[in-house]
């Protein structure tokens, strides 16, 4: 089978449906949700006081650059005006103008390494060999997971929500930037020739990347001795097999 996709646009200009160029009979339709027009405003977006001035940008990237410097230490104690003030060379009152709230350089740059993680995580998707099961696919996804979450601080991972939480009192839109790797599970589960993959609707693929961020993420930030453990990866292998499998 090889599938390509193409846009539906008579009936419904929201989907997307996939057909087998060998064998047109066979098609596979997605319903595109609703939430994807608007993910944008549904994310969670850090932003800065707007400015025309070059100066005031290239200020701006400094003030970053030293947040950065700071996260990449992965001590929360050390993320504070001071702390920044003395990292970026910049006084408190340089720092409030270009940032507004100065907790948001923090928060920025930690959402960047979020924003890299998913990236990544979908370009594996992408390149997934057809001819291997999902049982493989499922155990090179929680290895790489919990060798990212190893190298995170999970105190790094609880500022950054309870700060989001404060700022936005932890809306229902908190978990949606796992969302963005939805489409592609579903195309990849479409497009594996094993027989081992369940083919599921955008909708469906939504909640099972939801779940399985809580199976893989959420030991390691609640400092759960079993996180990243063998028991915690054979229960987390076990559980997405028989969440994504046939």
């Amino acid at each position: 089978m090889v599938f390509v996709r193409i846009w539906v646009l008579d009936n419904d200009p929201k989907s997307l449906e996939f057909i087998d160029i060998n064998n047109p009979s066979l098609t596979c339709f997605l319903a595109r949700p609703y939430f994807e027009e608007n993910n944008m405003s549904k994310n969670i977006i850090i932003k800065f006081p707007e400015t025309q001035q070059e100066r005031s940008k290239r200020t701006l990237d400094d003030i970053l650059q030293a947040a950065f410097d700071l996260v990449d230490q992965a001590n929360p104690n050390k993320f504070t005006s001071r702390a920044l003030s003395a990292r970026s060379g910049y006084t408190l009152s340089t720092l409030c103008a270009r940032l507004g709230v100065i907790e948001n350089a923090f928060l920025w740059v930690i959402k960047q390494g979020q924003t890299r993680h998913i990236e990544t995580m979908i370009q594996r998707f992408r390149d997934f060999d057809t001819n291997l099961p999902l049982q493989t696919f499922i155990e090179i996804m929680v290895d790489n997971t919990f060798k990212v979450l190893e190298q995170v601080n999970p105190k790094v991972i609880r500022y950054y929500e309870e700060c989001i939480a404060k700022q936005n009192a932890l809306s229902s839109e908190f978990y949606h930037y796992v969302d963005a790797m939805a489409e592609p599970y579903a195309e990849t589960a479409l497009r594996n020739q094993t027989n081992t993959f369940r083919l599921v609707s955008l909708d469906e693929a939504i909640f099972l990347i939801r779940s399985s961020q809580t199976i893989l993420e959420r030991p390691f930030v609640e400092l759960n001795p079993i996180a990243g453990t063998e028991v915690h990866r054979k229960i987390a292998v076990t559980t997405l097999v028989q969440m994504f499998g046939k």
